[in-house]
């Protein structure tokens, strides 16, 4: 008697109410957009959404209702111009013990006012799917969970990339992007209002890119960057041991994408393409356990 071959992912999720998660990757939205291209193509639509700075980014349009093939157009038609606003006179004027210039290069004014022109929402409470969003409160050292109030700003402090952007101002506190604490937040989603409803959690997860050797004169930020990365990684191991024994299906795909930088946007296509076929591809086998992950 011939065994039965194990479900595919996408079997496991048809006519499920799953949760997406969407994780922090520098400019990692093309990625995102390009799973959820791979997601749409198959038929599957989650639920509610959840992300952390590039992955939060996505996860807010996706979360207003926008159309897959919009969020695509979005992304592949943004500019170094559509963000970039440095100001480093400013930041050394506004560096007094209540300003928040010296953290960042970038203003940050441009970036907002793309949120607030795109998004088509202007608060969590106006989004027809629930939606979860992380921040690094500096001002308290805290990990804090955004699901009501004001979208764009908060949005905005998701994505506020750690010396590229500015920590943004909110709510009396200071926030930068909240993949410093949580690469990719699916135990938030779980334990908010909307995981009681869903049957799986699926995350999509972008490894950090760091060096497999430091050293030279950028040894002491590289070391940093690979310490930090490890931290993120553990933690969400973590939170899947943790959501294992309250018998919650997660599902992780892992892309390996072309990296992308604020000078080569240009291969954004590429990272957004190959994460489309490579969703394809998870989608048509067994799901690969995140330990095992190739990476």
């Amino acid at each position: 008697m011939w065994d039965m071959a194990p479900p595919s992912l996408q079997q496991l999720l048809e006519g499920k109410r799953f949760g997406l998660v969407l994780s922090a990757g520098y400019f990692g939205f093309y990625g995102h957009a390009g799973f959820l291209k791979g997601l749409a193509g198959a038929g599957l639509k989650p639920h509610a959404y959840a992300g952390t700075s590039a992955g939060g980014m996505v996860a807010a349009y996706a979360a207003t209702g926008m159309p897959v093939h919009a969020i695509e157009e979005l992304v592949l038609r943004q500019t170094r111009a559509h963000f970039w606003d440095p100001d480093p006179i400013g930041a050394v004027l506004n560096a007094d013990a209540n300003g928040h210039g010296l953290t960042g290069l970038l203003k940050g004014e441009r970036f907002r006012r793309l949120l607030e022109d795109t998004l088509g929402a202007r608060s969590f409470e106006d989004l027809p799917h629930p939606l979860l969003l992380v921040g690094a409160n500096l001002t308290l050292g805290s990990h804090d969970v955004f699901t009501t109030g004001e979208l764009a700003p908060r949005v905005h402090a998701t994505c506020a990339y750690p010396g590229l952007f500015r920590a943004v101002p909110l709510d009396g506190n200071l926030y930068w992007d909240g993949g410093l604490v949580d690469k990719a937040p699916a135990l938030s989603l779980h334990d908010s209002a909307a995981g009681k409803d869903l049957d799986a959690i699926l995350v999509h997860f972008l490894p950090s890119k760091t060096r497999k050797v430091v050293g030279g004169p950028m040894a002491y930020a590289q070391g940093l960057a690979a310490g930090s990365a490890a931290l993120r990684r553990d933690h969400f191991r973590l939170q899947l041991t943790v959501l294992e024994g309250r018998s919650i299906p997660v599902y992780v795909v892992v892309s390996n994408l072309p990296p992308v930088t604020p000078t080569t946007m240009e291969r954004g296509f590429d990272a957004l393409d190959q994460a489309r076929l490579s969703t394809g591809v998870a989608l048509s086998r067994p799901p690969v356990p995140f330990a095992q992950a190739q990476w």
